[in-house]
């Protein structure tokens, strides 16, 4: 666990230094991904970061009290901005997935314009099984500059997140985008991460054909990550644009 963390905040110290700022913009939800990425980017020396929760008027309180108690034990500071006056201004009456999707959306704009009045760069907090079943907002809470837990799934954070001390609230309660009133991640995707993974990891990791895990996991799990993963691929790709020009500098620039 010491020589993960100890990557990830290299990553972290690298990719700031890079990006020519000295601030780390998140997104903290209260949640465990957004506590972990918290952690590893006060561990980051010569370093700022900045916190925002963005709730919504349906958005559970125990979270906001998880998101504050998580910031003040890494010493973060944080900025609570309700988001749902943007939300009302477009369409509040909204079907709950396209009001998840708004929402996410909304946050994200929020966390990009503070990076711009700090000088900060965003960082994500989206974990491996999430990005490889599509359980994201595309450029919403997918969108970042860079993503320290990008490859680390789901159920592998929970004990990494024990190591970080993370508080016991957050590792212990059930995984939520809080996006929509009593969402849950198991509700939405049939399945614990744990089960989830267990197919991502033999496919992912282990190399082995969507054809060849027929006779290791039940139909109905394995069609239902097959199918997320191969319909939601594009999320994990830049926009396709149409080449049309002979351009000898495209290569160095792309």
């Amino acid at each position: 666990m010491e020589i993960l963390r100890q990557k990830l905040v290299n990553f972290l110290d690298n990719q700031l230094k890079n990006s020519h700022r000295k601030t780390f913009i998140l997104g903290l939800s209260g949640g465990l991904d957004s506590a972990v990425v918290l952690a590893l980017c006060s561990l980051v020396k010569n370093s700022n970061t900045k916190a925002f929760i963005l709730p919504t008027n349906s958005s559970n309180s125990k979270n906001l009290d998880d998101a504050l108690e998580v910031a003040n034990k890494f010493k973060v500071p944080t900025k609570i901005i309700n988001i749902s006056p943007i939300i009302k201004a477009y369409d509040e009456n909204l079907p709950p997935f396209r009001l998840g999707n708004l929402a996410a959306r909304v946050r994200m704009s929020v966390l990009y314009d503070k990076s711009e009045e700090f000088s900060g760069v965003v960082v994500g907090t989206g974990n491996l099984s999430e990005r490889l079943l599509g359980y994201s907002t595309i450029y919403g809470d997918s969108a970042c500059a860079f993503n320290p837990i990008g490859e680390i799934f789901k159920s592998e954070l929970f004990n990494f997140a024990k190591f970080l001390e993370i508080p016991k609230s957050i590792i212990d309660k059930a995984p939520s985008a809080d996006l929509v009133p009593n969402q849950t991640d198991e509700a939405d995707l049939g399945y614990s991460y744990e089960v989830l993974d267990s197919v991502l990891k033999a496919w992912y990791d282990d190399g082995l054909s969507f054809d060849e895990l027929k006779d290791k996991f039940e139909p109905n799990l394995l069609n239902l990550v097959e199918n997320r993963v191969k319909k939601n691929s594009f999320k994990l790709q830049m926009p396709p644009i149409a080449m049309i020009r002979s351009n000898s500098a495209r290569n160095s620039i792309f």
